[in-house]
């Protein structure tokens, strides 16, 4: 199929009434979408440019694209203290977390979110925002706003870039649409080889291999801190369903209800953390439909009661922010995203402190890191929550293999490290106007 842009962008116009309405559906569960609505259609007065200073924008989506950008932003502010960042979002809780990693450089970070791709909006945005440099994270390219940036002369670089096979049959659906967004692109900073291939097929001309700036994440440390006192009172080891998904959590409960009843994982603790916040009293009600003894982590007052062998058979995560201290309450970790068609999510963070992993059968969007690890002993995968849990207390139940587990996970996490000073030696060439990275690669 052929979609000329101005095609696109007719298009994009027209579905403005439906955008408002998908906003307003989200917001009966999350409040936050009624907010900045003059921001998402190109009417708003964005940040303006701090006079004298550089400005390199930013736009990560949601949760994962933001916490993937930490590392980088404190290395270009510690570089250039002239320089300023202006971050944008699609999502509230992106913002949200964006907003609360901030907090501690001042007034150097400024937040919106980017308006939807239409011309109107996008130009309005560039000549109001008069950003030196565009960073758009993983998977973010879109015909206007390549398009435009070109046009502006403001270069524009892929960064953490990744493309599943799925997202590229889909892309290339929309023909020379996508091609030519990607096409427009300075240079695209890809993740793995993999990666590399299907983006220089998607079209970017120039494409490099600089791995995965999520492993440069540094932990909370008071949050592990916090987490590993309290651990001293468990007296049950403790298996973390993370980042779970919708549909995921009531497969999750009916597998664990079968194996307890046939006496296994009797004496461990479940831990829940949703993915999204407005999720979390819905997982409540299931959780109490399935008859477990639960209480929230928002309600407990006392860690020590809670991890006895007399306490609740399951905590619910109902925080935002604290994945780190879930992390380090946890004996062993079950991915979640990935026992549905979600494509997993990141099992970097408990990989990097030496956790056990289980992933399950989803993984398109952690496609070589899931594999790897796995080939280096470093997660294990499960077919569905059955196996999941049966494997679970297979390994809680031999302290060797934990133990073996999660040092082979730490090595590989540490092993991948590095990606934040490659990008940041791309990025400064093209601050100094060199747009060949070819040493940085």
């Amino acid at each position: 199929m052929i979609l000329p842009r101005p095609i696109y962008s007719g298009l994009l116009y027209a579905a403005a009434p439906a955008a408002m309405l998908y906003l307003y559906k989200r917001s009966r569960k999350q409040p936050q979408y009624l907010e900045h609505w003059s921001e998402r259609f190109g009417t708003a007065h964005y940040p303006p440019r701090t006079k004298g200073r550089t400005r390199i924008w930013i736009h990560a989506v949601s949760v994962g694209e933001t916490r993937a950008t930490f590392s980088l932003v404190e290395s270009i502010l510690k570089r250039w203290p002239n320089t300023e960042i202006l971050y944008t979002h699609m999502t509230p809780t992106g913002r949200e977390v964006g907003a609360k990693f901030a907090q501690k450089f001042g007034n150097r970070i400024a937040q919106c979110y980017l308006p939807y791709d239409t011309p109107r909006a996008v130009k309005k945005f560039l000549k109001a925002t008069q950003p030196d440099l565009c960073l758009l994270m993983e998977t973010e390219v879109w015909p206007n706003l390549t398009y435009f940036t070109k046009k502006f002369g403001i270069p524009t670089v892929l960064v953490n870039g990744r493309l599943s096979e799925k997202s590229f049959k889909q892309g290339q659906k929309a023909g020379s649409l996508i091609k030519d967004a990607f096409g427009r692109l300075t240079i695209a900073l890809a993740q793995y080889e993999e990666d590399a291939e299907r983006l220089k097929a998607a079209g970017a001309h120039d494409v490099k291999v600089l791995g995965n700036l999520k492993f440069d994440f540094t932990p909370n440390a008071i949050q592990l801190r916090t987490g590993r006192e309290i651990l001293k009172f468990a007296e049950r080891d403790i298996i973390c369903l993370a980042s779970s998904r919708e549909g995921e959590e009531q497969k999750f409960l009916e597998a664990l209800k079968k194996a307890q009843t046939a006496g296994v994982l009797e004496d461990r603790l479940v831990l829940i953390v949703p993915r999204h916040p407005q999720r979390f009293e819905e997982v409540a009600k299931l959780i109490e439909k399935s008859g477990f003894t639960y209480i929230k982590r928002s309600e407990i007052r006392d860690w020590k009661t809670v991890l006895s062998k007399q306490g609740p058979q399951i905590v619910l995560g109902d925080s935002m922010g604290e994945m780190g201290f879930y992390y380090a309450l946890s004996s062993l970790v079950i991915m979640g995203g990935s026992f549905e068609n979600y494509g997993c999510q990141s099992v970097i963070e408990p990989c990097a402190i030496g956790l056990p992993v289980i992933v399950g059968p989803s993984i398109f969007n952690f496609d070589f890191i899931v594999k790897k690890a796995e080939s280096e002993g470093a997660l294990l995968r499960a077919a569905d929550f059955t196996e999941a849990l049966r494997t679970a207390d297979e390994v809680l139940s031999d302290p060797a293999k934990r133990a073996e587990i999660g040092e082979k996970a730490a090595k590989f996490a540490q092993e991948q490290r590095g990606a934040t000073e490659r990008t940041i030696q791309v990025i400064d060439m093209l601050l100094k106007g060199d747009t060949n990275a070819d040493q940085a690669s």
